[in-house]
């Protein structure tokens, strides 16, 4: 929260009184006597400004469900702070029948420190609705079809052995290597750059930037001009204004990270040593307009290595705390390469154990477990419940993994639960990479990455546990950090005593 000198904060402070009372006291004119989805019960003024939740939000939206499940439907709860509806989705009947089947779902709300201040509603994942974005999807759907993934496939395997080189060597600095790998994949497939260390400006700057923009979403995070919009008047030099001088920072920032990495290329085009990209390709068809290219492949570059690095965190913790997956998946792997040789892209159809593995590391851990937001385009009316236009639409994805309607033991890592196709259960490659017509357009790339990885480290390392200076097993103690993207935080014990332990085959 920014701090403002006395008469403004005071002046604020009345303003918000009196739009505080607007609100409670303005009825929804096209509610049809449907009354919102339930929720906790607001405060006079302040609404439910006080509930809204500032650490994983994930968890109290999913224990909601089960409060209000008693005596209403769980699956959509709202809350309402100074006028702004908020609606958490909680199931995958809704997401399906809400995100994935009504386009008026497909907004993006837009927050007027980060989309106008800092600059970014530019890239593709914050743009609104309209038709800046529509050319910024079509310029992503065609090389990020499965078809084109494969091509590409070389490249991340290249990539990987350098990571299983890092591994070996050292160990212990598994989390760094696996960044960087992530990375490395992403860059080198929208620009055709390559990077030799995670401290890399073009690995480093997009994280850190990403990270504290992506965050300012979440309910209780939004800094307090999304609230009072005139405040983006003031001058940047006024007394309490430091809000102002950090968005022009970080809009700075945002154009360097587009943009350097997009003169790279067209620098190398010229002369004539560019190799092939996402980037060079759309360069050479003048259908699309240099900024539309710039911004789409940026959109990628900055959102494309998050998730798989954060899912690569989580499968390191499911092996060394489930060693007896670990065996069965490197069994698999070991029948088809013979122990002799690093599994390929096209050895993926003679693993299916590895794809329920796959599988189940989405669902168990995702990467994202509430996804990011949605904003209603109208009113809309569903189970009975109205839900108004403007409403920002939080998709519980963390409820979907925890709901025993649909996963035995859901607590539980078990790769076994997607290996009989008459039984197998929600698949989460249904709902963990978005939905509608915001679905994640690098879903095929995150896939084919996150696959090539986790072979080839199975495929030469064994993970266990950290040990003590007995030699004995120490369970690790783990925690999640919880920003939008959710990161495995393993201790300091997991990492100095090399939980990767090399045991198997020469790279």
């Amino acid at each position: 929260m920014i701090e403002l000198p006395r008469t403004l904060a005071v002046f604020s402070g009345i303003l918000s009184i009196f739009l505080a009372v607007f609100f409670h006291f303005r009825k929804p004119t096209k509610s049809r006597g449907l009354p919102l989805p339930p929720g906790p019960k607001p405060e006079f003024i302040i609404g439910n400004a006080r509930h809204l939740p500032t650490t994983s939000p994930w968890l109290q939206y999913t224990a909601w469900r089960e409060t209000y499940g008693a005596w209403y439907s769980g699956d959509v709860i709202h809350l309402e702070a100074l006028g702004s509806h908020v609606v958490v989705l909680n199931s995958y009947k809704a997401m399906h029948e809400l995100l994935d089947l009504r386009s008026i779902y497909s907004d993006r709300h837009t927050l007027e420190m980060a989309n106008n201040l800092m600059g970014w509603g530019r890239p593709t994942f914050g743009h609104r609705y309209n038709d800046t974005w529509r050319k910024h999807r079509k310029i992503m759907r065609s090389p990020f079809q499965k078809d084109k993934i494969a091509t590409h496939s070389r490249s991340f395997e290249r990539s990987m052995r350098a990571c299983l080189l890092d591994l070996l060597h050292s160990p212990e600095g598994f989390h760094e290597h696996l960044r960087l790998f992530a990375g490395r994949a992403i860059i080198m497939f929208t620009y055709g750059l390559k990077v030799d260390t995670a401290k890399d400006p073009l690995v480093e700057v997009p994280e850190r930037g990403f990270a504290r923009v992506i965050n300012m979403a979440l309910p209780g995070h939004t800094p307090l001009v999304d609230t009072f919009h005139f405040l983006k008047y003031i001058p940047s030099w006024f007394p309490g204004a430091e809000f102002k001088r950090n968005a022009k920072i970080w809009r700075k920032e945002l154009d360097d990270m587009v943009g350097d990495p997009f003169k790279r290329v067209k620098a190398d085009i010229a002369a004539g040593v560019a190799i092939p990209s996402l980037t060079s390709t759309c360069l050479e068809d003048t259908t699309h307009s240099e900024d539309d290219i710039m911004w789409s492949a940026g959109s990628m570059y900055i959102a494309g290595a998050d998730t798989t690095h954060a899912l690569l965190s989580s499968f390191v913790l499911a092996m060394a705390t489930h060693p007896e997956v670990q065996k069965r998946a490197q069994a698999e792997i070991d029948g088809v390469v013979k122990g002799n040789a690093l599994p390929t892209f096209e050895d993926r159809g003679n693993l299916p154990y590895i794809e329920c593995l796959l599988k189940e590391l989405q669902r168990w851990l995702p990467a994202v477990p509430l996804s990011i937001h949605h904003r209603l385009m109208e009113d809309d009316y569903y189970e009975g419940y109205f839900l108004p236009e403007g409403s920002i639409v939080f998709p519980n994805v963390w409820a979907i993994t925890q709901d025993e309607a649909h996963y035995k033991d859901p607590k539980q890592f078990r790769p076994e639960r997607f290996e009989n196709p008459a039984t197998a259960e929600l698949d989460p490659y249904k709902y963990t990479f978005g939905w509608g017509r915001r679905v994640c357009a690098g879903m095929n790339f995150a896939d084919a990455a996150l696959y090539v990885a986790i072979v080839s480290v199975l495929a030469v390392f064994d993970i266990g546990k950290p040990l003590d200076e007995h030699g004995n097993e120490v369970e690790p103690e783990v925690t999640f950090g919880s920003g939008v993207v959710r990161y495995g935080l393993a201790s300091e014990d997991m990492h100095s005593q090399a939980s990767l332990g090399l045991t198997r085959t020469c790279i």
